[in-house]
């Protein structure tokens, strides 16, 4: 016989029994479930093999080319962001003016692909020494072709030493940043780091009706997630963003690596709240990669065994008539075959390659790629022309644009 002590153990032992069985039925029936809709033969499970030939296949039907005037009423005169560019270049020596292969290309890019009215370099450089670096027959050869692109204009700026309160400003980056502002709230336009490239015409994005543009930032530690990236950014004059930042910058700035990150970060999403202020786009739009190590190994290293055969995905093409960049084609049969292409790997992609349809600047974040093992970390034509990395097939376009317009000699190209 149970005694009146064994009743509730009793009911305890029932209470587990009839739990562990309700878990033992939730598990059977979740595993036949997702074995059900997984399984290769399942009826009711598309396939890759069936599915694009079918409801797909009619997809585009009644649906006509975009519009080709949706663009007609972009003109610079009434652009909402002016169609300016700003860069700014500081230098350690005085006498030194030398300007990169790769800063080239970015304002190379602008040119063809932004045809902005003007492409500011803001300079502490004296003017005799920028006129020597563009006349001179025996300087930096890719200095004198920067200087003598169509459109590019030299601001002569004094280097900002200390902010409104005091705070010394010590580093080129944190003074970059103060010109950069200063730049935006009085001339209004986009702004670029060196080695941000435009890989499209950005039109869309002034005409958008925001006074300002900026994208987030990719990061691959969480540490460093959903800030705004600082290097690409569209502003009108004297927008709100602008004179804020710039305010902000002088009352805030202590010293501290990219506090300017935080700030704009902290007032783009604050000020996203007021209507037509702040737009801030997808990470893919300005910076498809970070600044990190391991996504500067997948932009950057080539692959020497892969043919040099192709652009990059979603990259610009050049129309073979005229040798300026095509349109991005806007039709749903255009976005379908690329949708065919994309999920069912139909030959152009290889495995180590990017696509750049979402990107309209690829800011590449060139800073550490010296530490990239089986690669030199030099950027270039040959390194450009060969087509072997991510970052080569997504420039490559402006580069051999720039060598059809002979602006880089067809000699220096044979290699």
């Amino acid at each position: 016989m149970f005694s009146s002590a064994d009743v509730p153990n009793r009911g305890r032992w029932r209470r587990a029994a009839t739990v562990t069985a309700l878990v033992v039925t939730a598990v059977v029936l979740y595993a036949w479930v997702d074995l059900h809709f997984s399984l290769p033969w399942n009826p009711d499970r598309p396939s890759f093999l069936s599915f694009p030939a079918g409801p797909l296949g009619r997809a585009c039907d009644g649906l006509g080319p975009a519009d080709s005037n949706a663009n007609a009423s972009h003109s610079s005169t009434s652009a909402p962001i002016p169609n300016l560019v700003h860069y700014v270049w500081l230098v350690a020596d005085p006498a030194v003016f030398t300007l990169s292969f790769a800063f080239f290309v970015s304002v190379y890019s602008s040119h063809l692909f932004l045809r902005p009215d003007r492409i500011y370099i803001h300079t502490d450089v004296a003017p005799a020494v920028w006129d020597r670096a563009k006349a001179s027959e025996s300087g930096d050869i890719w200095t004198k072709r920067l200087l003598n692109l169509p459109g590019v204009t030299p601001n002569f700026v004094e280097t900002p030493r200390v902010t409104s309160v005091g705070a010394e400003i010590d580093t080129f980056g944190a003074k970059s940043d103060f010109l950069r502002a200063d730049a935006l709230r009085s001339f209004g336009g986009l702004y670029l780091d060196t080695d941000a490239i435009p890989l499209r015409d950005l039109a869309p994005l002034r005409y958008a009706g925001f006074a300002n543009v900026v994208g987030g930032a990719v990061a691959i530690a969480p540490k460093f997630t959903g800030f705004v990236n600082t290097g690409v950014w569209l502003s009108r004059p004297h927008s709100s963003l602008a004179e804020i930042f710039y305010e902000a910058m002088h009352a805030f700035y202590n010293g501290v690596w990219a506090i300017s990150v935080d700030i704009l970060s902290d007032l783009a999403y604050r000020l996203h709240a007021v209507p037509g202020e702040v737009l801030i786009l997808n990470p893919r739009a300005f910076a498809p990669t970070s600044w990190e190590l391991e996504d500067q190994v997948r932009l950057f290293k080539p692959h020497p065994s892969t043919l040099s055969a192709t652009a990059a995905l979603g990259g610009a093409v050049l129309d073979d008539a005229t040798g300026q960049p095509k349109e991005l084609e806007r039709t749903c049969t255009a976005a379908l075959a690329w949708l065919r292409e994309r999920e069912l790997g139909a030959g152009r992609m290889e495995s180590w390659e990017m696509d750049f349809s979402a990107t309209y600047v690829l800011h590449a974040f060139d800073g550490d790629i010296a530490k990239i093992r089986g690669w030199d970390g030099q950027i270039t034509l040959k390194y450009v022309l060969a087509r072997q990395s991510n970052y080569a097939r997504a420039v490559y376009p402006a580069v051999w644009h720039a060598v059809t317009a002979g602006v880089i000699p067809r000699e220096e190209t044979l290699f």
